[in-house]
């Protein structure tokens, strides 16, 4: 039963349809009628019921060539169109009646009324790809997901972001979140020419519930959701009425025009798990360029673009034998990178082990010459007073001196070679974000843990071996002084 038909036949028992159409914006009845009766304004308003909050009616009838006679649900005055009529009528009986009916639907929200879904349908099935696209851009533009309250509807199905549900269903709905971040990734691998104006994804057709009450709606969907697979997994396409113009850089370069009325679901179902797969984790580049390859080897001839065999097993075998060498390669990078960090270990022992030694042959050198001179001068003349003359001194102070300024370029060499140090870490990590990302390589090198261990132990060492050199430099100095002191006053 037609949803409006109890309240028409207020007006007009007999009627003959002349057209009838609706979208997602209105919808539009257009009828004839020889008859016309009172109204019995109980029963109008009782039949009247049909209009969803939020849409407007406007219904007119037309006696011959008489005045149109309009209703608005706005006004809700049933007893003055009423009164019109019934006056209007008393001039024109006989005449030929036309009646039109409108309402226009709400568009401040994500749900939308749909009167007579085979209308819908319908029209729907008369527009080219294009012009389809244009509307359903339109309707997502509302929201993620938008819910059509479909009237005489036995069961209720859906797309990821399109749901359809009966007038007063409680049905929960949960907005398609992932909806903006699908849209960038697809536009980001892929130059389709309307991507800023169709702005819809092959999730928003593939319906995720069985539908077969309507099987005109689900080979339209199914074909929508395979043109925008295409879209987003060929390089570069373009849409024109129903032509797509697309090229294919895979093993083999591809390009032509086809008509997409021709998608049949026996040869281009696969397209849309193809797009699942390759937009679903992973590396989007690799994973898209695979699936170019493979798909450019599985079509079926240059003009038509029907799959041959199981591309998407295809796709995931040649994807594992890819990953399989990716780990290689990747353990092969580990261990180099561990390798490298042993010798960055090696050389921060290196750099203190060279401080240490020249420490260590300063100090020695210069307790030789002192014990040398002590030595000499108790076996010369068998005593231990006047050990330190000025000659012996003025020798004593220039070893000191010597070996500070030693000290000095040992430690500038040490200094230079941990600025060194550090930077060439650091262009071990930035060499490798090429490969991999940085959370991983910080994960490689545990975080800098040995890093800052080596650095740390290259610190610490300079810092006490610094402390040391001058110390003993220090109190050889003293040592030097009273000695010398104690010449001059005995």
């Amino acid at each position: 039963m037609h949803f409006a038909e109890k309240f028409i036949k207020c007006f007009c028992p007999d009627t003959v349809m002349e057209g009838e159409y609706e979208n997602d914006l209105e919808y539009s009845l257009r009828l004839t009628s020889s008859v016309y009766i009172p109204l019995d304004l109980t029963r109008v308003q009782d039949s009247y019921r049909f209009l969803q909050d939020g849409d407007t009616l406007s219904f007119t009838l037309t006696f011959g060539n008489a005045e149109p006679i309009t209703f608005q649900s706005s006004s809700s005055e049933f007893g003055l169109f009423k009164n019109l009529l019934d006056s209007e009528y008393i001039h024109q009986e006989g005449e030929s009646i036309a009646i039109d009916l409108t309402i226009n639907k709400s568009q401040n929200s994500n749900k939308i009324s749909i009167y007579h879904f085979d209308t819908f349908i319908s029209n729907l099935e008369q527009l080219t790809a294009e012009q389809a696209f244009a509307i359903f851009d339109r309707i997502l533009s509302r929201g993620d997901s938008i819910t059509f309250y479909v009237f005489n509807l036995s069961n209720s199905f859906s797309t990821e972001s399109l749901h359809f549900l009966s007038p007063g269903s409680s049905s929960t709905i949960n907005d398609f979140t992932l909806r903006q971040a699908l849209l960038d990734s697809s536009t980001s691998v892929s130059n389709y020419t309307n991507s800023n104006i169709h702005r819809l994804l092959p999730g928003d057709f593939a319906l995720v519930t069985p539908e077969s009450q309507f099987p005109k709606l689900k080979n339209i969907f199914n074909r929508f959701s395979t043109l925008l697979s295409v879209l987003y997994l060929f390089d570069i396409t373009s849409l024109e009425g129903n032509v797509l113009k697309y090229k294919l850089n895979g093993y083999k370069s591809i390009s032509g025009k086809v008509d997409v009325t021709s998608f049949l679901e026996d040869t281009h179902h696969e397209y849309y798990e193809i797009y699942k797969w390759v937009f679903t984790g992973g590396n989007l580049n690799d994973k898209v360029g695979l699936a170019r390859n493979i798909i450019s080897l599985h079509l079926a001839n240059s003009g038509s673009l029907g799959l041959n065999g199981e591309p998407l097993a295809s796709i995931q075998s040649g994807f594992k034998v890819y990953e399989k060498q990716n780990i290689k390669q990747y353990i092969e990078i580990r261990n180099r990178i561990s390798d490298q960090l042993l010798d960055f270990n090696n050389r921060a022992n290196k750099v203190i082990e060279t401080f240490a030694g020249g420490f260590q042959k300063s100090s020695l050198a210069l307790i030789t010459f002192y014990f040398s001179a002590i030595a000499i001068k108790v076996f010369g003349k068998g005593d231990f007073e006047n050990v330190f003359s000025p000659d012996i001194t003025l020798l004593s102070i220039t070893f000191i001196v010597g070996s500070f300024l030693y000290f000095l370029i040992a430690r500038w060499e040490v200094i230079a070679q941990r600025t060194r140090f550090v930077n060439s870490y650091t262009n071990l990590k930035a060499r490798y974000t090429d490969i991999l990302v940085s959370a991983d390589i910080n994960r490689i090198l545990n975080n800098d843990k040995e890093y800052t261990e080596d650095l740390k132990f290259i610190n610490d060492k300079l810092c006490i071996y610094t402390l040391l050199w001058l110390i003993i430099l220090g109190l050889l100095l003293i040592v030097t002084f009273c000695l010398y002191f104690s010449y001059i006053l005995s």
